[in-house]
Parts: C-alpha cells; sequence; structure tokens
C-alpha cells in the first residue's frame, strides 16, 4: 500500500466538502477505518451504500481521500483511505491566501457546535450513570490536567500528543494490542484534544458584551 502524507493542511476545497455533516462523519469514520468501501461504511453507519459511495466521490474530489487499487478485489471494486495521516487547519500565516476565509470560519463553528453536542451527551450519560447506579456499558472517558509550560514545552507536549495515536494504531494493526474481543467487536469512537491557556478565558473576544 502506498504511505499516506503524514499530515496534510486543510484547504478551502477541502472544508468546502466537509462542510456537509454526513460527508464529514464518513470521512470521520474511513479516517478510523484507514481503508474501506462504501459497503463497509454504510454497515458501520447506517447509511446505504449507494449514498456513501455519491459522498466518497466528493471527498475524493476535494482530494480528502484516494482510492486504494492495491486492495480491490477487481476493476469494479474501490476501496478508499485517507489522503494523509492527520489533518490541520494549521496556523493563521497558512491561511493568508485563502480563496474564501469564511471557509474555515464555517468548519470551526461546525467543530465547536460537534463539540459541545458530544459533550452534552457525555455529561447526561454520567448523570443517569451515577443516579441510577447501573452500569450502562463504558461510551465515554473525560480526564483534565493542568501544567506549567513555556511555549517550547507546549510545543513538545503537542509534538508527542501527535504520536500516540499514529503509534497505538500500528500496534492495533499488528496484533501488539490485547483484547477479549475480536475486531467485528470494534465501534467507531470519537477522540478529541483540547490544549488551552488558563488566560483565554479572560480575553475579550469579538461578540462578548461588553459590561
Amino acid at each position: 500500500m502506498t504511505q499516506a502524507k503524514p499530515q496534510v493542511t486543510f484547504t478551502s476545497p477541502m472544508l468546502k466538502a466537509i462542510a456537509n455533516p454526513l460527508r464529514r462523519q464518513i470521512f470521520d469514520a474511513l479516517g478510523a477505518m484507514r481503508t474501506g468501501r462504501a459497503a463497509d461504511l454504510g454497515e458501520l453507519l447506517g447509511i446505504a451504500p449507494n449514498k456513501v459511495s455519491f459522498h466518497l466521490r466528493e471527498l475524493a474530489k476535494a482530494e480528502l481521500i484516494e482510492e486504494a487499487p492495491e486492495l480491490a478485489r477487481d476493476k469494479r471494486d474501490r476501496v478508499w483511505k485517507p489522503a494523509a495521516g492527520a489533518f490541520t487547519t494549521g496556523p493563521p500565516a497558512e491561511r493568508a491566501a485563502d480563496e474564501s476565509p469564511s471557509a474555515i470560519n464555517a468548519y470551526l463553528a461546525q467543530a465547536v457546535h460537534e463539540e459541545q453536542m458530544r459533550l452534552s451527551a457525555m455529561l447526561a450519560h454520567a448523570q443517569h450513570w451515577y443516579a441510577k447506579g447501573e452500569n450502562p456499558g463504558n461510551l465515554a472517558e473525560m480526564s483534565t490536567s493542568n501544567l506549567l509550560l513555556t511555549d517550547d514545552e507546549q510545543a513538545e507536549l503537542l509534538r508527542r500528543f501527535a504520536q500516540v495515536i499514529p503509534e497505538f494504531r500500528e500496534d492495533q494493526q499488528n496484533g501488539k494490542i490485547e483484547s477479549s474481543q475480536p475486531a467485528s467487536a470494534r465501534k467507531l469512537w470519537h477522540y478529541a484534544g483540547l490544549l488551552s491557556a488558563e488566560e483565554l478565558l479572560n480575553l475579550p473576544h469579538p461578540g462578548d458584551e461588553s459590561s
């Protein structure tokens, strides 16, 4: 299999392509699977394969995903994979030449909204769990830490975080992660890391109401 680029900065066409919530869901699922067919993604997400195929083609046009012909069973078989190991919005300086600056703002707003929805669902799940004293199954985990860091130390911490999932995924693929359940028992999980300076809470932001 050809090696995907380690990390790619989202372009405006890429951001426009994943502005569609269902397309973004398909893109995220393929990122977790690493390779897959429309039927595989449809089964995982409960979506008709023909609908998945349409969105996969749109993601390919935006160069977010690409075909993996080496995994195809025949010429009609289409197997897809992410075009990169990871994607990033990049620092503001990299986006100075954006033809459509609104694309990055729309993407960030969508990302914040989805994380807020996930956090609300996590809190409701936990509250029900503790109130009922029942074990409904582990569906969410949250942990927080506080550190004193210089800018260089913060950059090193982020670099280490960025290595964790790729290294875990490689160990998983090589059978180095012990599990009593078969691979068919896997479900899709979402991980989001957030590192923020405490002073961010005290900064004025556009749209804030003045006293």
